[in-house]
């Protein structure tokens, strides 16, 4: 309908346009003219002058449509007018008539995209389900053929058309953005039964914004789908200088849109690495050696560090990044970076006082500020360091995964390390979170067999690995789902982060028969979340199992190599996603103002509905689509690893910056697993 609306347009325009043109003098064959040989399609040189925005150079594509009108590409590029000191160009699509020396041209341009708030700009709720209709009417005139039109929004424009070339292969421009379904297999008969007693639970179906979905068709299959977007790639790894705007009104917040694409597209994966391990150890490794988020001034420049309360396990997987890329490029400064956040990971397990007991983070005290709740400040040797409370089987997980990596690569000559990392191992097994959450027994005793060497450990360890349950494949403490875009997507990187220290401490251990058991199950994940494309599951299994051989009973029923293959390319473009730098503004962003998208009929987390209170409808709230990394976690996510896929609105604060030790993790997993195509 939205297309025959615009052709109304464009077929009304011609009629009025052509009603009231006068005939003009033949033009000069250097001057455009549409009745030179009849050459109208073709890649016609265009400049032009936008009152916001001052003159612009570009290029007019008119390519023949099987109904005899023109696709039209239109790429302009302004001459004096920067964003963030890059050239900034615009990119519509149409379609044109001509008649005589007439050329009329239509585009469909999107007032807005994504991001509802800017600073103090805001878009209002209608201009998301509305597009603009910009009619341009080309003319002979002593410059060529020249147009005056306005966008109706942000600027009034004057182009003209001169000089014409042949066109080529491919069209100027090609949207590659492409949805990919995401259902998954069929939900079991109890699962299906415990979902909707959920969704009874919490009135789930009588909700007004959920009703209002329930005639789409994606939400009547329960269908949901991965929104892949790899346009402009090429141009930007070509073109780094240069925003990208494309079939939107031109103004600061949908160039903002574009620059974080930009921003993620145009560097490469190696200079990306390089960006984010500066700016991991300059802003955000506090002087503890635990990973923080920070707060900068207007320059960029480090104020303060500001707590993160997960950071024992980002500061083991931060230790994990710099030990592959230490075992990937033999760089010492990566060996630096592991030994002071090894040091932070020693100090939660010794500032609580409590044997069995750790710290989640650390933080430096300042005499004078008052200690925050749950925090505390430690007694001597650490009265100049507050913690805080609350170690759990999350956080012990970055624990355990950084001794393991530390071991790796820390030469055993560096006696006083290894002193700490045999003394810290053996305690492991004592925490209380071990009674917690028994499943973390077999690893941590399997941990403190490998550092310490001590024979009553390993022994301990393979006992009770081997009094665990076995399935077909792996261990029976899987406890990996995906049902039709529901998933627990923190517990997955979790998972990931203990299988890949499970599967290391039994390869070392030469452990076989555990290992091979853990790979399986390591595989089995990867099937299960194969539908999401989870690509830090995609890059571990390819890693620690898939190139070692393993491939397990549900690959082989459910799988193939070719899928697999095909995800691990791309998991290449989940790293591609991930902008640097992250944006440091004032947004807020809202796909659901979208009119292609649609909530989900299975909420999210619905076992959450057993808390009580139970959370607030809007909890439960999830899409059916998930939406690039540029697009959504990439803005305002501290771990991208662990977020929701098919969330949909978030936004940040300027001056709070998140670092990437998310990237780090996943690039160096890549680079030390030797995943191929990796650019």
């Amino acid at each position: 309908m939205r297309n025959l609306i615009s052709f109304l347009f464009l077929f009304l325009g011609v009629l009025v346009f052509s009603a009231c043109s006068t005939k003009e003098k033949k033009l000069p064959r250097d001057i455009a003219s549409l009745q030179m040989n009849n050459a109208v399609e073709g890649i016609w040189f265009l400049q032009g002058t936008s009152s916001s925005r001052g003159p612009y150079n570009g290029e007019l594509e008119l390519r023949k449509s099987s109904d005899g009108t023109y696709n039209v590409v239109r790429v302009v590029t302004y001459i004096n007018y920067f964003y963030d000191g890059l050239k900034v160009q615009e990119v519509w699509t149409g379609k044109a008539v001509a008649e005589g020396n007439l050329l009329t041209v239509s585009y469909d341009l999107k007032q807005a995209d994504f991001i509802t708030k800017l600073g103090g700009q805001s878009r209002d709720v209608v201009e998301f389900k509305n597009t603009i209709n910009v009619l341009e009417r080309f003319a002979p005139s002593e410059k060529g053929l020249t147009t005056a039109f306005t966008d109706r929004k942000a600027s009034n424009y004057t182009e003209w058309l001169t000089t014409r070339r042949d066109l080529e292969a491919r069209p100027l421009w090609q949207d590659e953005r492409r949805n990919i379904d995401a259902k998954g297999p069929r939900i079991p008969v109890p699962v299906r039964a415990v979902i909707a007693a959920f969704k009874a639970k919490i009135g789930y179906d009588k909700d007004p914004l959920v009703k209002s979905y329930k005639n789409r068709k994606e939400f009547e299959d329960e269908r949901p789908y991965i929104v892949f977007d790899p346009t402009d790639f090429a141009f930007y790894r070509e073109n780094k200088d240069v925003i990208r705007v494309v079939n939107k009104i031109t103004d600061d917040i949908s160039i903002t849109e574009a620059s974080i694409k930009r921003n993620a597209y145009a560097p490469s994966l190696e200079e990306k690495q390089r960006g984010y391990e500066k700016n991991t150890v300059d802003h955000h490794i506090n002087d503890q050696g635990m990973s923080a988020v920070a707060t900068v001034d207007e320059r960029g420049r480090l104020v303060r560090y500001e707590n993160d309360g997960d950071s024992a396990l980002w500061t083991g997987m931060y230790i994990g990044s710099q030990a592959m890329r230490y075992l990937a490029t033999k760089d010492q400064a990566a060996l630096a970076n592991v030994r002071k956040s090894l040091k932070g990971l020693f100090i939660l397990m010794d500032i609580t006082g409590n044997k069995g007991e750790f710290a989640r983070t650390l933080a430096t005290y300042v005499p004078g500020q008052p200690i925050p709740e749950k925090w505390h400040q430690g007694a001597a040797p650490f009265q100049n360091i507050i913690w805080q409370e609350g170690g759990n089987n999350d956080m012990v997980k970055g624990i355990m995964h950084g001794f393991l990596w530390a071991s790796i690569v820390i030469p055993e000559s560096e006696t006083e390390i290894w002193g700490h990392l045999k003394e810290k191992s053996a305690r492991l097994i004592d925490l209380n979170v071990m009674d917690d959450k028994p499943q973390n027994r077999p690893l941590a005793l399997g941990l403190a067999a490998l550092i310490t060497k001590q024979s009553g450990f390993r022994e301990r360890y393979v006992k009770a690995y081997n009094s665990l349950p076995v399935k077909f494949s792996g261990y029976s403490f899987d406890t990996s789902f995906y049902w039709h875009g529901v998933a627990d997507w923190s517990g997955i990187n979790l998972g990931i982060v203990g299988d890949i220290t499970a599967i290391t401490v039994a390869d070392r251990l030469g452990e076989t028969k555990i290992r091979d058991r853990l790979r399986e199950r390591l595989m089995d994940s990867w099937v299960t979340y194969a539908p999401a494309q989870r690509h830090l599951v995609t890059l571990a299994a390819y890693g620690f199992a898939y190139s070692h051989g393993t491939r397990g009973d549900n690959f082989r029923s459910d799988s193939s190599d070719e899928k697999f293959q095909a995800a691990l390319t791309q998991a290449v473009w989940g790293l591609r996603e991930i902008p640097f730098p992250r944006p440091n503004l004032d947004i807020q962003y809202d796909h659901s103002l979208d009119r292609e998208w649609s909530v989900s009929p299975i909420p999210r987390m619905f076992w959450k509905a057993v808390n009580k209170p139970i959370p607030p409808m809007e909890f439960f709230y999830q899409g059916l689509y998930d939406y690039p990394v540029f697009e959504k976690a990439g803005i305002d996510s501290n771990f991208i690893w662990k977020e929701g896929a098919f969330l949909y609105k978030g936004g940040r604060s300027k001056g709070i910056e998140y670092g990437g030790i998310d990237y780090l993790y996943g690039y160096w997993l890549a680079r030390y697993s030797k995943v191929p195509n990796l650019n």
